[in-house]
């Protein structure tokens, strides 16, 4: 018997780009003749090729919220796709904070995340699949599924890409599909192949690396050979556990809650496990129906108990702690909380600015103060575990390269974190990466890319990634959202991407709609004055905050803050000095408060200039 079957992103659902020629593919047994056709009539032929591969194309369709149906038949088979739209497809890419679902935006204090009502608004999950081999592109994605915003009862469509495309869809009624190849933790030369990354030639000793026959499988052995022994260190020398958690306390020390565990007076490059413990008061008459407990970020792993009973685990450092606490576990009187901290890395605690407390409907409990600990175990750190989605090539083969044969009408790049240690090459690795891509593509996908928000840790490498990111808007079409004051200082996965997804959409309306520059409101000129150093911008600019930390000046003695006022023909630097050569804004990384803005309401980026 003749099989075939179109490639899973060709599915009930999907959202063809509109106003172009869409193919879709799949594969087959047999030399035989396909159809198409869209709502009974056919509109193309084709042939299962020698390798089993085929591909119809599909007449342009203009936008249209009305479904359509798409019929492929081969002999006496058929395959239906249904649910079909034709509108604007964006390919949104990066790492975490583009991945980040709508669930992980939950704020215990504001409420429920809205659950989307859009049934045009719709997103393909590429699944996460690394390979390493040089020469090796996948056709297609090998597995997935489109889903319908509003089908989406587990929250796990990108909160970035959804509130870029709600805001988009409001603007210009278009049914909206996402391709979203995000991969936490994954590296700009992750997304090119061998030949390119070897153009860089600071990058030849980790692409040998990665390129070695049995690299992946041999890496993830050994980490989980690291990882489980270590674990099992720990765990088989906890003798005050079982105790702790039955609320039989050993001797113990006193700490103030959030607190980093390098800071008690008795640890010092900790690695290894200590138990936390707390009591806390619920008053009479409070309604213990709909709790939730917060410990806001942990490092690195934790196992917390609420009157004896695990309410929650998470097993590395990012996510939020927002356990809730079953009915019935809580009582009005003394409760107890203990929280079981591994830390394998020679750091870890509670992260300050985070809230800690037990959430009772309106009413909370504040867990912040004072804490009991004893340490468990004094490990060594645990060995190196390889994170192979941050490798060179990672993404590319399975996750990048099928998206070529896919018309957009264009592409989300929200990456760099981790590309903040080779910062100096970041804007050639990123032209790079358009200019193949278009090259591959065939036609010259416009790009808009996400200049990294505030985030205290990521120290210098985080600011220059910045600078890079703004060098590369002047490679055609493409520009960049500004989000400082979108992040948390305290916090690599903020969670305000309704601010991100706005930014995006903005930048899209002008790149590829028309709707205004789409250049970013960067320096145009820098000129010295009688009055100080006059920096004119791509348009007026207005100061938001007089935050003098923002603005500064270099000299042969370094960069020193100055203050800055509005002035005819832009902002106007107080700085009289002769031997003045540079000028920079907003270069720390904790840069949550943005001191200039555009007349269209569009933030200053960070950036550094020559006068």
């Amino acid at each position: 018997m003749i099989e075939f079957k179109a490639d899973n992103i060709f599915s009930d659902g999907m959202i063809l780009q509109r106003d172009a020629e869409n193919f879709i593919t799949g594969s087959g047994e047999g030399e035989m003749t396909l159809t198409l056709e869209r709502d009974d009539r056919i509109c193309g032929r084709s042939r299962i090729a020698a390798d089993g591969r085929w591909r119809i194309a599909v007449p342009a369709g203009k936008a249209d919220c009305m479904p359509y149906t798409i019929k492929i038949r081969c002999g006496n088979m058929m395959q239906v796709i249904s649910d079909v739209l034709f509108g604007d497809v964006f390919h949104i890419t990066g790492q975490s904070n583009m991945e980040l679902p709508l669930n992980r935006t939950y704020d215990p204090f504001k409420g429920d995340v809205p659950v989307p009502e859009e049934e045009l608004i719709r997103e393909f999950r590429v699944p996460i699949e690394l390979c390493f081999e040089a020469g090796k592109e996948s056709t297609t994605f090998s597995d997935g599924s489109w889903v319908r915003a509003c089908d989406d009862k587990d929250l796990n469509i990108s909160a970035a890409g959804y509130y870029f495309a709600k805001k988009l869809f409001k603007e210009t009624g278009v049914p909206i599909g996402l391709v979203n190849t995000s991969a936490g933790g994954s590296a700009i030369e992750g997304r090119i192949p061998a030949e390119v990354c070897r153009e860089f030639h600071e990058l030849d000793p980790v692409t040998d690396m990665v390129t070695a026959k049995g690299y992946m499988e041999n890496t993830l052995a050994e980490g989980e050979k690291t990882e489980r022994e270590w674990n099992e260190y720990v765990e088989s020398r906890d003798k005050i556990g079982k105790d702790i958690i039955a609320g039989r306390y050993p001797e113990c020390s006193k700490c103030t809650v959030p607190l980093w565990v390098n800071d008690l007076p008795d640890v010092n490059d900790f690695s290894g496990r200590i138990w936390f413990w707390k009591e806390f008061d619920i008053p009479e008459g409070s309604d213990l129906t709909d709790a939730i407990l917060i410990l806001g970020t942990l490092v690195d792993a934790d196992m917390t108990y609420v009157n004896g009973v695990n309410v929650g685990e998470t097993t590395y450092l990012y996510p939020p702690r927002y356990y809730r606490i079953p009915k019935g576990l809580l009582k009005t009187g003394v409760n107890r909380i203990a929280v079981r901290l591994d830390i394998n890395s020679g750091a870890g605690g509670f992260t300050e600015g985070k809230r800690f407390c037990v959430k009772l409907g309106e009413q909370i409990i504040g867990l912040e103060g004072e804490w009991s600990y004893s340490i468990a175990v004094k490990a060594p750190r645990r060995g190196i575990v390889e994170f192979l989605p941050s490798k060179e090539l990672a993404v590319y083969a399975h996750m990048t390269a099928p998206a070529y044969r896919l018309p957009f009408k264009g592409m989300l790049v929200y990456q760099g974190e981790t590309n903040c240690g080779n910062a100096d090459i970041y804007d050639g690795l990123f032209r790079r990466f358009v200019e193949y891509y278009r090259q591959r593509c065939g036609y010259n996908i416009p790009v808009v890319s996400v200049q990294l928000p505030n985030w205290t840790p990521g120290g210098e490498g985080w600011v220059k990634i910045r600078q890079k990111q703004l060098e590369c808007c002047n490679i055609p079409d493409t520009t960049m959202a500004v989000t400082l004051g979108m992040g948390e200082n305290n916090d690599l996965h903020p969670i305000d991407k309704e601010s991100v997804g706005d930014a995006l959409c903005d930048c899209v309306l002008r790149l590829i709609y028309g709707r205004g520059d789409p250049r970013p409101v960067d320096p145009t000129d820098i000129r010295r004055t009688s009055e100080g150093i006059l920096v004119a911008f791509r348009e007026e600019v207005r100061l938001t905050d007089k935050n003098t930390r923002y603005f500064e000046v270099h000299t042969p003695d370094g960069w020193a803050p100055v203050n800055v006022r509005e002035s005819r023909g832009g902002l106007l630097l107080d700085c009289s000095a002769e031997n003045a050569d540079k000028v920079r804004y907003a270069w720390l990384p904790d840069a949550d408060s943005p001191a200039a803005e555009g007349v269209s309401g569009r933030l200053v980026p960070t950036f550094e200039s020559a006068i």
